[in-house]
This record gives structure tokens, C-alpha cells and sequence, in this order.
């Protein structure tokens, strides 16, 4: 991976790579960032770019403008049924592409981080649960409003939120109400509450990428698989994934560093 790179996909958002870090800003403020159909297919592009990308370590999701992502555009996807009929058809993983929006950030070989400010609303909240973790505005607001519209959330949140308390996500998912990012918090649905989330994300990023990728790798694959296991399980897999860390090359580096008093080096 070069030091830095800098990309444009469909002219609705921007990627900057620099030093294993990956910032995708979504680049349509004039409409909240809503999603519309070039942004759908930049957003599952970039995903499949940066799940080919070597040597990334984090990926940040930021919005220009006044929010994050207002949710989708509907009268801009509904008026071709081909493209609403495309959303909703699975490709052989049993994925559709609605579906991949969320779940390609979680799928990615690196954890992602979502900014989340002004308005975070149906497919932009959706999106966000794919992250690993959410650094939330305190006045962000969060909602799933697709029930005014006489439909409901389909875009895995039962994969996503399936960490998160139930009644909460059905509380948003049968009313559509709005909630602040302390309320977020407090629920939740957000990691961290910053001012400055955007800022805040990145720093974090940054640090992640700093760590061992085995063992970053290793703690995501943990909470991603083990509460499908029962207790036994669980045991098992965490001793087989220290096991695979011990002793390993970037474990012998990090304790030089940490015994050295600089930072370690994983290149």
C-alpha cells in the first residue's frame, strides 16, 4: 500500500488512504448525504476496492456538510423498479446489495469507525450499525423513520443490531422516533459521544492502525463469531485465537517496543 492515495467514486464520494488509514467521506451535503442511485453503487464500490487494498489497518466513515446521512432517496430509487427490484435480489451469499451497504464495512479485513453527526436517519443509521464502532455528535439525531413510509428496516439490521438491546431497535424500527446522541449513548447505539466526531474517528483510527493487525483482526473475529457459540465454544475459541498470537512475529515486536519505549513497527 502506497503511503497515501486519493480517489473519487462516482462523483458522491472521496477516499484518502494514508498510512493504512482509509477516510470515506460521503460527498453529497446539498441533499444530507441521502442516498441516491450513483451514491449506492460508489459506496458498494469502494467497498470492494478497499477489501483489496493490502496493509489496511482502519477505515473511517465521515459526511460533508450538515450530517452524516439523511437515509435514502427515495423518489430517486423508486422511480426505476428495475433498480428497487435490484436491491433487493441476493447474490449466491444470500446477500442483496441493500444489504451490502451494511454489511461490507463490517466484512472489511480492518475495523471501521462511523462519524456521526447532524442527521443519521434509515439507511445512513443502517450503515452506520455495519461499523464496529460509532463516535456520535451530542445533538446528532438517530432515527429509522422507513415505517412512515409503511415499510420497515431491511438493510441487516438483525445481523447488525443483534449485539444491541432488542427493544430498542424496536422501539426506533415501530415508531420512527428520533433520538439525540446522548439519548444514542445512554442505548446504546453510540461507542462515544464527541463534539467533534469527525476528528475523534480519526484519531481513533489512527490508533487502531498502530496496533498488531493479527491481534486487531483476532479481537474482531471474536465478537464477530463467538455469540454464535455456546459457553464451550466461546472458551475454546478465545484460547485458539490467543494461542495463534503468542510467540508470533508482530507479538515479538509490540513487547520490544513496549520494553523499548517507542512505537512498534508492523510494515
Amino acid at each position: 500500500m502506497s503511503s497515501s492515495t486519493q480517489r473519487s467514486f462516482h462523483d458522491r464520494l472521496s477516499v484518502s488512504l494514508i498510512d493504512h488509514v482509509a477516510r470515506v467521506h460521503l460527498e453529497r451535503p446539498d441533499r444530507h448525504n441521502a442516498m441516491d442511485p450513483p451514491m449506492i453503487d460508489a459506496l458498494l464500490e469502494v467497498q470492494r476496492w478497499l477489501g483489496e487494498r493490502v496493509g489496511l489497518r482502519a477505515v473511517v466513515l465521515t459526511g460533508e456538510g450538515e450530517s452524516f446521512c439523511s437515509g435514502l432517496d427515495v423518489a430517486s430509487v423508486v422511480a426505476s423498479p428495475e433498480r428497487v427490484a435490484w436491491l433487493l435480489t441476493p447474490d449466491a451469499s444470500g446477500v442483496n446489495p441493500a444489504q451490502r451497504l451494511a454489511l461490507g464495512w463490517r466484512d472489511l479485513g480492518a475495523p471501521v469507525v462511523a462519524a456521526l453527526h447532524g442527521h443519521v436517519f434509515g439507511a445512513g443509521l443502517q450503515m452506520a450499525l455495519g461499523a464496529d464502532l460509532r463516535i456520535v455528535h451530542p445533538e446528532a439525531t438517530l432515527a429509522l423513520p422507513e415505517i412512515e413510509w409503511g415499510l420497515m428496516s431491511d438493510m441487516a439490521v438483525s445481523v447488525t443490531a443483534a449485539a444491541l438491546r432488542q427493544d430498542v431497535i424496536q422501539d426506533l424500527m415501530l415508531t420512527g422516533r428520533h433520538l439525540a446522541g446522548d439519548e444514542a449513548m445512554v442505548l446504546g447505539l453510540a461507542s462515544r459521544l464527541d463534539e467533534d466526531p469527525r476528528e475523534a474517528a480519526l484519531e481513533l483510527a489512527v490508533s487502531m492502525a498502530r496496533r498488531s493487525p493479527k491481534a486487531v483482526a483476532a479481537a474482531r473475529r471474536l465478537w464477530r463469531e463467538a455469540p454464535r457459540l455456546d459457553e464451550r465454544g466461546r472458551l475454546a475459541m478465545e484460547a485458539e485465537l490467543q494461542r495463534n498470537l503468542l510467540a508470533g512475529r508482530e507479538q515479538r515486536e509490540a513487547t520490544r517496543a513496549r520494553l523499548d519505549g517507542r512505537p512498534p513497527r508492523f510494515d
